[in-house]
């Protein structure tokens, strides 16, 4: 029965794990560019859900007023 099998993968992936640490810590400084860019993202994004909602609010206004025209008449 050989010892060093199970530690084989362990091992590996620690080693990966690091060099993924390494890269991660040298990447480069974000740019005043990239960071105008992320922030036009997010606020496209804020804008995209606030419609969104807006829209829903809409539709759901509209079907109770259709709901309540039909149904009104009957009560």
């Amino acid at each position: 029965m050989s010892t060093t099998f199970p530690f084989t993968y362990p091992r590996r992936w620690a080693l990966s794990t690091g060099m993924k640490l390494i890269r991660w810590a040298r990447r480069p400084a974000p740019t005043p560019e990239s960071r105008r860019l992320k922030a036009a993202r997010r606020q496209q994004a804020r804008l995209r859900e606030h419609a969104r909602e807006q829209r829903v609010r809409e539709l759901r206004e509209r079907d109770i007023v259709r709901y309540l025209s039909q149904v009104r008449p009957f009560i």
